[in-house]
């Protein structure tokens, strides 16, 4: 790992904190930057996001703000479409993926930008 690595790292763990989505950026700097393929750098993101989420999830069971409920019902579709989503993108080629997860992104942006404006 060298210092642009370490830079990324951080400014996306940053982002992340702030709410603005620093793992999609953490995967735009992986491939664009270190060449990564995209579902090796989707992986690496997934490994951020769960070292985030650990945290975050003790803290609010320790405060108790966990709807158990609300969560068993979103958790499991989410599991079914997370394997869903896996095995369509094994069956992708890599730079249509790359091209849906860029527009995706932007829309996402784009969305962020124009629900800040409306507030």
């Amino acid at each position: 790992m060298f210092f642009p690595d370490i830079a990324a790292a951080f400014f996306t763990a940053a982002l992340a904190g702030m709410g603005v989505g620093g793992g999609g950026l953490l995967v735009i700097y992986l491939t664009l930057a270190r060449e990564m393929p995209q579902l090796e750098a989707q992986g690496i993101n997934l490994l951020f996001f769960l070292s985030s989420a650990l945290p975050a999830i003790a803290v609010n069971l320790k405060k108790r703000r966990l709807d158990f409920r609300r969560i068993l019902s979103l958790a499991v579709p989410g599991a079914v479409c997370a394997v869903l989503g896996s095995i369509l993108a094994s069956e992708v080629d890599a730079a249509i993926l790359r091209k849906v997860f860029g527009g995706l992104m932007v829309i996402a942006g784009a969305a962020a930008a124009v629900k800040k404006g409306g507030n």
